[in-house]
């Protein structure tokens, strides 16, 4: 079978790898798709501070049961979500619920050796989330970015009448946009460096967007809405923060998502946000009920991801899709990986760029 590994920074190579075996309590799925993120981008260039080597990149991913234990609910043909994450099981956080709050917690195919851009792959069963018929195939690894964005509005919460401003509009704004509506958001802003964005939005049934930043970004928000209630900051640094503090409502809320890197700093404007009584509420990852909570809207036709499909490249043309998402930001969101004999099977696996 067919599998990318990542042996060090920049060295990525497909090999003929053996399939696993499951161990007990192990799933054997193979792959529908997988979705290429930041994290695996780093792990390439040598920046991911959790990353290991060698490695099998890939966490966001959906796959079809091959062998799954007695007991575990799951049956062959079945297709499955993965849930990316392992955390110790042990601590406060765990006992709570709250894995995505463990501070032991590892990432497959960054932190774990063994992720999904392979034709087969074994996962513990605890990770396998089942979908319904029509979402598994349909929509394929496009419902993890849905998942982050469910975990994000919960954690921001809803009120009737609320307004928002996305700052970052890629996959995560826009993922986060699209579950945040279907909860009751009303109107929606957007802000990215990338024109190109606006199509997409479109797509999607946005049509407020902007290229400005700084001073001009929060001019054009009040021209456009007013103050807001709420700000999704995928890019979380200390300017966007300051817009934030400038746009927000009184009782507003800053959400910030994009990832923390080693040593990332955030400046507030407190004034501000004593003034307004502002909350910051930070975003990490995900839990087991995010994404169940994601393929509920999917299924329910309240959320629909695939315009954030930009490209599908088979496993052997790995790294075709890296150098597509690092040389050409702008024409791209989500590029999936799937078995190179499942390019073009679909509409949601046409092949190449969209």
């Amino acid at each position: 079978m067919r599998q990318v590994r990542v042996t060090g920074p920049g060295r990525v190579e497909v090999v003929e790898a053996p399939a696993p075996e499951p161990g007990e309590g192990r799933v054997l799925l193979e792959l529908h798709s997988a979705g290429i993120c930041g994290g695996d981008l780093s792990l390439v260039r040598g920046t991911n501070a959790i990353a290991r080597y060698p490695t099998v990149p890939g966490h966001e991913c959906v796959a079809r049961v091959v062998v799954a234990p007695g007991g575990s609910g799951l049956s062959e043909g079945d297709h499955v979500v993965v849930y990316p994450t392992v955390s110790c099981g042990r601590c406060r956080a765990c006992a709570a619920g709250r894995t995505n709050q463990c501070a032991d917690i590892a990432v497959m195919g960054l932190s774990l050796p063994d992720g999904c851009f392979a034709d087969r792959f074994v996962v513990d069963a605890e990770q396998c989330v089942p979908l319904p018929e029509d979402v598994g195939p349909e929509h394929g690894a496009l419902i993890e970015p849905v998942a982050v964005g469910c975990h994000v509005v919960a954690r921001g919460g809803v009120r009737d009448g609320d307004t928002a401003l996305v700052i970052g509009s890629g996959t995560i704004g826009m993922s986060t946009a699209m579950v945040a509506r279907a909860m009751g958001v009303g109107r929606i802003l957007f802000a990215d460096l990338h024109p190109s964005r606006a199509s997409v939005l479109a797509e999607l049934g946005f049509h407020d967007f902007t290229v400005a930043s700084g001073d001009e970004l929060v001019a054009w928000t009040e021209a456009q809405a007013g103050r807001v209630d709420l700000v999704y900051d995928t890019v979380a640094q200390s300017a966007t923060a300051g817009v934030a503090a400038e746009v927000l409502a009184g009782g507003g809320r800053y959400i910030a998502i994009g990832a923390a890197k080693p040593g990332h700093r955030l400046e507030l404007p407190y004034e501000r946000f004593y003034a307004r009584e502002l909350s910051m509420i930070a975003c990490r990852n995900y839990s087991r009920a995010d994404f169940r909570a994601a393929v509920e809207l999917i299924a329910g036709g309240r959320v629909d991801p695939r315009p954030l499909r930009t490209g599908v490249y088979g496993l052997a043309d790995v790294q075709e899709a890296f150098t597509a998402l690092t040389e050409r930001p702008a024409d791209h969101l989500k590029i999936l990986m799937t078995r190179s004999e499942l390019v073009g099977s679909s509409e949601l696996l046409a092949g190449g760029p969209r």
